[in-house]
């Protein structure tokens, strides 16, 4: 099999030639990418080129909250720093402008968001003033990434999650406050942007992209921070809508979502996942590889769950074995996917971490033959 045939095959929870290994967040195609890396990350290139099954990503664009409309649009000033850049963005809409800050490092390390554009219900009548006109999708940028990868991997179409387009003006805290005293309004909210998603959505499937879609976003309305209830009303209700659509074009919707998932696995079976990225065991998750298999088995496929903080701190012989066993208890049968739970996010990689990457890879290439 190719690469391509192999993670298709997996994805679809059936059994591949051999295991799929996809490492996230190293980016051997990117030939830019690879030429900013500092020279720590050589080895993890090398043996991920040899190795790995490519995943990229595409996005048609999300306007203004999926609106192609002209008259509402996003300016940015940055205020430059020593370490870290203030990224302050405004959104000018009919009823008023709103105003974020981002910081972003000049170090290569992950972005903080510090304000975002939604404070207040007062707020939500200036997102609410943004016209709605149908994105139109251009898709050429789909067909030339699927043909500078060929073989070597899949090309996955990103789809807004509604709950996670609506999350991203607020924040978590303020979703959280709200999922309990403007209940109704969230809603309200998710049913327009589901729908606008299924504009995008149709375009797509129409100009031929596939056959994978990627959602994320879950992870905004998953335990601790929201019930099973929440998880159930804002994603799984809605999204079957957008799912539907896929599965009936023949397509596989690819999802990520981190966190604590045991109480609300089987809501990604019904709304409809076909791959679950990453999985997560104890401690940061509470869901083992065991018991993952055991209950998304012939449903969908597990990509995971080799934790970050592990690839970077833990003794070697450990990943080795976590690699193995996740392959003894995980693969047989087909829909598993081992994969890291997250990129790599320091500018500069330990000699630590750069032994686990390497053995983390040439063993799931050796023992899952």
């Amino acid at each position: 099999m190719t690469s391509r045939e192999r993670l298709l095959t997996a994805y679809r929870c059936e059994q591949p030639d051999g295991l799929p290994i996809m490492i996230r967040g190293v980016r051997c195609w990117d030939e830019q990418w690879v030429a900013t890396r500092h020279p720590s990350y050589k080895p993890v290139i090398d043996v991920v080129a040899e190795y790995g099954d490519y995943q990229l990503g595409w996005g048609p664009g999300s306007g203004v909250l999926l609106s192609g409309t002209s008259e509402a649009w996003y300016s940015t000033e940055t205020i430059p720093g020593d370490d870290w850049n203030d990224v302050i963005r405004t959104l000018h809409t009919p009823a008023g402008e709103l105003t974020a800050r981002y910081k972003s490092s000049n170090r290569g390390l992950p972005g903080l968001e510090v304000e975002h554009f939604v404070k207040s219900l007062d707020d939500i009548e200036c997102i609410a003033s943004i016209p709605y006109e149908p994105l139109q999708v251009d898709a050429s940028g789909f067909f030339k990434l699927e043909e500078s990868i060929g073989e070597r991997g899949v090309v996955m179409c990103s789809i807004a999650n509604p709950l996670y387009t609506f999350a991203m003006l607020m924040g978590s805290e303020l979703l959280a406050i709200w999922s309990i005293e403007q209940r109704d309004m969230i809603n309200e909210w998710i049913a327009i942007l589901t729908e606008r998603t299924c504009d995008i959505l149709e375009q797509e499937i129409a100009a031929g992209v596939g056959p994978v879609f990627s959602m994320l976003g879950e992870e905004y309305i998953t335990p601790p921070l929201h019930s099973a209830v929440d998880f159930r009303e804002f994603c799984v209700e809605p999204e079957k809508q957008i799912t539907r659509r896929i599965h009936d074009a023949g397509c596989i919707l690819h999802t990520h979502c981190h966190g604590p998932l045991d109480g609300i696995l089987e809501g990604f079976i019904e709304l409809g996942s076909d791959v679950l990225h990453p999985v997560e065991a104890p401690p940061l998750g509470n869901v083992t590889i065991y018991d993952a298999k055991r209950r998304l088995a012939g449903h969908i496929c597990i990509e995971g769950n080799i934790q970050i903080g592990d690839i970077y701190a833990a003794p070697t012989g450990q990943i080795v074995d976590q690699v193995k066993y996740n392959i003894d208890v995980a693969a047989p049968g087909g829909g598993y996917v081992l994969a890291p739970t997250a990129s790599p996010y320091t500018e500069v990689l330990t000699d630590q971490t750069v032994n686990n990457y390497v053995a983390m890879v040439e063993t799931a290439a050796q023992y899952g033959r």
